[in-house]
């Protein structure tokens, strides 16, 4: 794979933790502008982080060495990030609906890129 697309996923993933361990110290950042925070805020921000961070280590693993896992771990990271990009639209969260849906678009083009340039299985396909 490409160094510079190697490099733009590590960042997207980095991206994500560095986002989900600030959330656990700042879960306000999680709101939109002028929203109160509730009970559970702390609670959500620290179930984002126990997928963010965890899944981000994992993504660089995967692209240091183990290639096998490497699309099902873009796959998975992408679905992930999609999922944050659709909350932060329907909450108003603007860095959460640009941020998931850049890392949604660079993790998943990466994958689809390998299947059809490198001939790695897809996920859900047989191997």
């Amino acid at each position: 794979m490409r160094r510079t697309l190697a490099g733009l996923n590590v960042a997207m993933a980095a991206g994500s933790a560095v986002a989900a361990v600030i959330a656990v110290a700042r879960p306000t950042l999680l709101l939109p502008a002028g929203s109160e925070p509730t009970a559970g805020l702390q609670v959500y921000a620290e179930a984002y982080a126990v997928r963010a961070v965890p899944l981000a280590a994992a993504l660089v693993y995967a692209l240091k060495g183990e290639r096998r896992a490497l699309v099902p771990v873009l796959a998975v990271a992408g679905a992930a990030q999609l999922g944050d990009a659709y909350i932060g639209v329907s909450r108003g969260v603007t860095g959460m609906a640009v941020g998931g849906t850049l890392a949604a678009a660079t993790h998943l083009c990466t994958a689809w890129w390998l299947v059809r340039r490198t001939g790695a299985p897809a996920p859900g396909s047989a191997a």
